[in-house]
Parts: C-alpha cells; structure tokens; sequence
C-alpha cells in the first residue's frame, strides 16, 4: 500500500514531466534516436501516471462502498463517512 501512496504523491511531478516531454517530441530539431529515448520515458511516466489514477479510482470506489453500505444500514448521519 505504501507503494500506491508514492505513486499518487508522485502523479502530479509525473505528469508535469510527461507534458514537458510531449512538448519535446514537438521539436522538428530532435533526432530519430533522441525522439525515440524520449517517446520511451514518455511512455514509462505514462504508465506510472495511469497506474496511480487507477489506484486512486479503486479507494475513491471503496469509499463510496462503505458509504453505501452505512447508508443502507442507517448506521452514519447524512453527509457524513463513518471510517
């Protein structure tokens, strides 16, 4: 779980690094093999991005699980979340 945590601490450096890299591989100066290194960092921060987005989309749905739950069973106020 600690790792999950880095990776959503770690999202919006990595995705400032993505865009700064797309914007990179715009340049008409690179070479084949600097857009090629480059298009493969870009696809590694991506992936890491997307992993954390997919972390934080399965706790934002156990949230709304456990809401769900103590509503239906009455046991929590309105608008509040019983942890």
């Amino acid at each position: 779980m600690a790792g999950s945590n880095t990776k959503l601490k770690n999202f919006e450096t990595n995705y400032a690094k993505l865009e700064e890299m797309v914007q990179a591989l715009e340049a008409p100066d690179l070479t084949l093999q600097e857009s090629l290194d480059l298009f493969e960092k870009a696809i590694k921060l991506s992936q890491a991005c997307e992993s954390a987005l997919e972390y934080a989309r399965q706790r934002a749905q156990a949230l709304a699980d456990v809401q769900a739950e103590h509503t239906l069973s009455g046991t929590t106020e309105e608008g509040t979340l019983d942890l």
